[in-house]
């Protein structure tokens, strides 16, 4: 006689809405969390490398905000798990930025220059190609990293949750606690910058 599957056992879990597979994790599910990692892997990782400027601060946070997740799983009211990650992300780069004594901005003082002081500016402008290298493909990442580097903050973070992680708008804004209005406006004024800043690389074109 043939056992019956395990109820939790489906055959494609990429099918399966996040909410649902929080629900499930809730649920004693475990295979659900590990899910929900792989998503979010690189867009939540990515937009934290994007503000912190580092790898070993954005590991700690990443970590974290997984820490966060189980313990607060069970409390988990939202319409969007997306938008909840990435605000519970969102807060922990708040907090990460006090304790470094900063705020999450290119002009905040780092150590590391000729003088002891540089910029997160200039600690992302080190690794880009320079001026008289044209990009090809395989660097108009690095070209787009650079040029992020040079929004502000709010700015950055719109761009980056919007286009690495294809956040709403709306729940950007309400993990930045402004109008919809202003994170629109947000993204326009980064997108024009970005233009701006790319435009010596593919002067026809720009980014669009």
């Amino acid at each position: 006689m043939q056992s019956e599957p395990h109820k939790g056992h489906i055959a494609d879990p990429g099918q399966i809405s996040d909410e649902s597979l929080i629900e499930r994790y809730n649920r004693g599910e475990t295979w659900a969390l590990t899910e929900l990692v792989n998503r979010y892997r690189k867009p939540l990782y990515s937009f934290l490398w994007r503000m912190t400027g580092n790898s070993a601060d954005s590991d700690e946070i990443f970590q974290d905000t997984w820490v966060r997740i189980i313990t607060k799983s069970k409390g988990f009211r939202q319409d969007r798990f997306k938008g909840w990650i990435f605000k519970i992300a969102h807060n922990l780069v708040i907090d990460w930025s006090r304790r470094k004594g900063r705020t999450v901005s290119l002009d905040a003082p780092q150590t590391g220059g000729d003088d002891g002081v540089t910029t997160l500016s200039d600690r992302l402008a080190d690794q880009s190609p320079s001026p008289d290298i044209r990009v090809d493909g395989k660097d108009i990442g690095r070209a787009i990293k650079n040029a992020l580097s040079e929004l502000p903050g709010e700015q950055r973070e719109v761009f980056v949750l919007r286009m690495e992680a294809g956040m709403a708008f709306k729940d950007i804004a309400k993990m930045q606690g402004v109008s919809l209005n202003t994170a629109l406006a947000r993204m326009q004024y980064a997108l024009v910058k970005m233009r701006k800043l790319l435009k010596d690389y593919h002067p026809d074109e720009g980014i669009n």
